[in-house]
């Protein structure tokens, strides 16, 4: 049974919790993400028709469609991070109670996304390095919005905090995450391949199968989502840790 940490953790010891969590939450969070992965299906089918059509194609119904989808995507994976963090604690919550955190936070997503986009496109115009130092700084802020409430702006600021001092620590661990998600992707990748071969009118207008977008691909993100952000919020847990340690030393210098 998952139990979460209390002390900060090795490099292979926050990795190990990350998927013990994932364990625990699969059966709970995998309707989520498998929604998530709905939620933007309309648009992946639509994309040949966005690419044809170029920026007059998203005016109308179809931008609507977009921001739409874009919205129900954000809500819904606000919703898997509190349902896991819920799992990490052993606190009890419906789906109803899970979608109903993510509706609350979604205006605070989007806006930290966006100003979390706007730092790491500058950053990565100035010779790219400071945007993928800003990558790392703010990765954790939609955790810090949905899990400790902070606002858009300070929860930016908080992952920032947390970061601090371990950012080559935690790009460490996202490269592994990264790495064993990739992989899992590029077999993904070679069954979608098949999948347009075998699909003569699909593999002649270079589209991929309707089916790959509304089955396959909710199956793999039931199966994927949950584990990366297991994993993403067991490294939070470790900086959270770290950081409050931090604090706690401080004070008590201070007061010496």
């Amino acid at each position: 049974m998952y139990q979460q940490p209390n002390a900060p953790q090795s490099i292979g010891g926050v990795l190990d919790s990350g998927f013990k969590l994932y364990r625990e939450a699969l059966p709970q969070a995998w309707l989520l993400a498998a929604l998530a992965a709905l939620a933007t299906a309309p648009v992946n089918l639509l994309q040949p028709y966005f690419i044809r059509t170029g920026v007059g194609g998203v005016i109308g119904l179809p931008g609507l469609l977009l921001i739409a989808a874009a919205l129900a995507a954000v809500v819904l994976y606000a919703a898997l991070i509190s349902k896991i963090d819920a799992v990490a604690r052993g606190a009890p919550l419906s789906l109803g109670g899970a979608l109903s955190v993510g509706l609350q936070r979604m205006a605070g997503m989007i806006l930290s996304g966006l100003a979390a986009g706007v730092a790491v496109i500058v950053g990565l115009c100035l010779f790219v390095i400071p945007g993928l130092i800003f990558i790392i700084w703010f990765v954790f802020a939609p955790m810090a919005l949905v899990i400790e409430r902070r606002g858009p702006l300070e929860s930016l600021s908080y992952s920032h905090a947390l970061v601090r001092g371990h950012w080559w620590r935690t790009a460490a661990l996202l490269t592994i995450i990264g790495i064993v998600l990739f992989v899992v992707y590029m077999l993904f990748g070679v069954g979608v391949s098949i999948a347009v071969i075998m699909d003569p009118v699909a593999a002649q207008a270079g589209e991929v199968p309707w089916y790959v977008s509304l089955l396959v691909e909710p199956v793999l993100a039931a199966l994927i989502g949950p584990l990366a952000y297991s994993l993403m919020l067991a490294i939070f847990y470790d900086l959270r840790l770290r950081h409050e340690g931090g604090d706690l030393a401080a004070r008590i210098a201070a007061t010496a």
